[in-house]
């Protein structure tokens, strides 16, 4: 039930702010119990984020949830978050969309989407359950304050009839983070935690591309190099850490970019500043030697062929071309380069390209059941808290799994679940 106008007095039992992926599914799971939610939303139209999740095509979880590794500024967050993820994983997830007559599949990855691969699809079944159950959203509704009082809390809201009032028994912050604020996740809603007394930790965009030293790499721009191996290398406590993993990388004018690089960015962009280098390996298919071998023999046998274009039939010409310029014509480093480029990372593209926020208010600061410990009956739902996932799902499942968390500790019970 869209909703425009005020209350005229009728208290809430929970005033959800934000209506994303968290949002719409705290309000669903509310809704079966009868409770009275309103859900004000700050855009023109809840879902927008959540309809254009997967590049469109709707990446909602992925079967490895429960063993990937999760975020946190502290390792005890993560830890917490994992226990939330466990009580409603992909499986729980799958089986109430199909309550609600969407369809998931896994694809080779285990990253999981409607069968018709449309994110809207997600969109539209949660809206029309909340239609349905007569849930109240309002939308172009920007909650700029929220005052505690005696018997739970008084929103304002800038709406298109002016300033607006609501009471509410519970407030759930649904409001997202920092990145892609043309979906209205600009970073302004941590302001409306911090005046209720909590923190933010630092923030940093994830899931983004990535910004390296392009001395080596100018002649690259547009190029992709397909099923590279990715390795970023950073130090942590003293000790040196790595992790790789294969996909594309695009070489851009400011760096990198491609799937390969999203996903790896989930690792290290809040470690930029201490130092992160990426090295590529252009083929993981073979080893130093035999690219060498390979060089040796071609060399042999085309004595006149230009040092430039020894690479030539290995690797994509372009790339062969930078390579052998920085080996310096030697054959042996361009083995090396081949299997270990390296470039130095020097930031991000920022929060504007990014996906998901690392960082946010503090586990520390609330319960088992994502209540405020500092204001009773305040909730924090998604990625507002300090938690952020790797690429494939990930971070939609902590939006739901977190909503079920506070749904539970609200009184109420999922369909199925307890």
């Amino acid at each position: 039930m869209v909703y425009n106008g005020n209350m005229n007095g009728t208290k809430i039992k929970t005033a959800i702010v934000g209506g994303g992926a968290s949002g719409l599914m705290l309000a669903a799971l509310l809704a079966e119990n009868g409770d009275n939610i309103l859900v004000l939303e700050r855009g023109e139209r809840v879902g927008r984020k959540l309809s254009a999740t997967g590049n469109g095509q709707g990446n909602i979880t992925n079967l490895a949830v429960t063993e990937t590794e999760y975020f946190s500024s502290v390792p005890t967050g993560a830890e917490r978050a994992r226990a939330l993820l466990s009580a409603f994983d992909h499986r729980a997830l799958t089986a109430f969309f199909e309550r609600l007559g969407v369809l998931l599949l896994p694809d080779e990855r285990g990253r999981v989407y409607p069968a018709g691969r449309q994110a809207s699809a997600l969109t539209d079944a949660l809206r029309f359950y909340l239609a349905d159950a007569g849930v109240r959203t309002a939308a172009n509704a920007c909650v700029v304050a929220i005052e505690k009082r005696d018997r739970g809390f008084y929103l304002t809201a800038k709406t298109e009839r002016g300033t607006q009032g609501y009471e509410a028994e519970n407030v759930v912050l649904c409001t997202g983070g920092k990145a892609a604020k043309n979906f209205g996740t600009d970073g302004s809603a941590y302001v409306l935690a911090t005046k209720l007394g909590h923190t933010v930790t630092p923030l940093t965009p994830s899931l983004v591309q990535l910004k390296t030293d392009t001395a080596h790499t100018k002649t690259l721009k547009g190029i992709r190099a397909a099923d590279a191996e990715l390795t970023a290398h950073w130090t942590e406590k003293g000790e040196k850490k790595a992790t790789s993993l294969q996909g594309d990388v695009i070489f851009t004018d400011y760096g990198v970019s491609g799937d390969a690089v999203f996903r790896i960015s989930a690792f290290v962009t809040d470690k930029t500043e201490k130092g992160v280098t990426l090295t590529i390996d252009f083929l993981p298919a073979f080893t130093e030697e035999k690219i060498y071998a390979t060089l040796t023999e071609k060399r042999r046998t085309f004595p006149s062929l230009a040092q430039t274009e020894l690479l030539g039939g290995i690797v994509n010409n372009q790339i062969g071309r930078a390579v052998m310029k920085r080996a310096g014509g030697d054959i042996r480093e361009a083995a090396l380069l081949v299997k270990a480029f390296p470039l130095r990372v020097t930031g991000t593209l920022g929060f504007d390209y990014a996906q998901v926020t690392k960082g946010g208010v503090p586990l520390a600061e609330v319960d088992e059941n994502l209540q405020s410990k500092l204001v009773k009956g305040l909730y924090f739902a998604g990625e507002i808290l300090d938690i952020d996932g790797q690429c494939g799902g990930f971070n939609l499942q902590w939006a739901y799994s977190s909503a079920c968390a506070v749904a539970r500790a609200i009184g109420t019970k999922t369909r199925g679940q307890v």
